[in-house]
């Protein structure tokens, strides 16, 4: 079985033989690790231009960001069968599973720091991609990865934008996750740091309702009027007024007043070390709830590669 299949690509289980191109290019002392390791092999599912053109264009985005502890490795590359495959360092589990796992336990056993610096280390991974004039557009629970150790790896850039700070279409790509868009990606086609933010947003609730869709009980085709309303989706389950209220700075219309990934990174970093700890969390929780019960009383398939090529990454 694949480690995962999408819309245009499949993921399998490989083996690199050797020390991977990444670590042969690269300086950093932490890619020297990628070598005779298990790895993620990346492939489309049809000789499709458009499905062709996303490997193409993640394999340029993955040159472009080489190694970053947040962002998933791109160890190497090679053609197969007349299509690109995307070696990738193994990273099994996937945020969104995680947390939907998350609901077979009770309230108090489920680890808020751990939420607070997953959702920290993946700023962290943005604040790293934004300068690099790299736009991911799909930045959703499903595409951030956790190793055993629950170190965040950001991935999925078949979508990312490269080389725009500030990039408008003419036509949306028919695989963009309108859920996860902002306002101006909808009706502009408009995309920048910014309408990441916005998706990050979406990701945090995503995060803090253990795995629910975004707005739920919408039809997508009536989005964008519930948006240009002023609604936005109500505070799940798990966010305290404080996250709740950083969600909704991020879902502002106005593309200037919401923040940049760095004050992202400095908000949920004084979020994790501050006071606003397990005891608080989930004593402002309670509270919450009791309001609300107030208000409402009336390893299979696997390909092996041998060393790659230095030149192909």
């Amino acid at each position: 079985m694949p480690l995962g299949t999408g819309s245009c690509s499949a993921v399998h289980r490989g083996f690199l033989s050797g020390l991977a191109p990444l670590a042969k290019l690269s300086s950093l002392v932490e890619t020297q690790k990628f070598r005779d390791c298990k790895v993620a092999v990346k492939h489309a599912l049809n000789l499709g231009d458009h499905e062709v053109e996303q490997l193409f264009r993640e394999i340029e985005a993955m040159k472009i960001l080489e190694y970053n502890r947040n962002v998933i490795s791109m160890l190497g590359w090679q053609m197969l069968d007349d299509k690109p495959a995307i070696v990738f360092e193994l990273a099994e589990e996937d945020l969104l599973r995680y947390v939907k796992l998350q609901k077979l336990k009770e309230r108090k056993e489920i680890p808020f720091k751990i939420l607070i610096s997953i959702l920290w280390q993946i700023a962290k991974g943005i604040e790293f991609i934004a300068p690099k004039d790299i736009v991911h557009r799909d930045l959703a629970a499903r595409n951030v990865l956790l190793t055993n150790g629950l170190q965040v790896k950001i991935s999925d850039f078949g979508l990312a934008v490269i080389n725009n700070s500030c990039m408008k279409e003419s036509s949306l790509p028919k695989r963009l996750p309108v859920r996860w868009l902002s306002i101006e990606a909808i009706v502009e086609k408009l995309f920048s740091e910014k309408s990441d933010v916005w998706a990050f947003g979406v990701l945090m609730y995503e995060v803090f309702s253990l795995g629910k869709d975004p707005y739920e009980g919408i039809e997508t085709r009536k989005m964008l009027q519930f948006l240009r309303s002023g609604e936005r989706m109500s505070r799940p389950e798990l966010a305290t007024n404080e996250m709740y209220e950083i969600m909704c700075h991020y879902w502002e219309e106005n593309v200037e007043t919401r923040p940049m990934f760095t004050e992202l990174v400095a908000k949920l970093h004084d979020v994790l070390e501050g006071e606003s700890g397990y005891s608080k969390y989930y004593g402002e929780l309670e509270q919450l709830e009791e309001q609300e019960v107030s208000g409402s009383s009336n390893e299979n398939n696997s390909i092996t590669f041998e060393e790659l090529d230095d030149d192909i990454l």
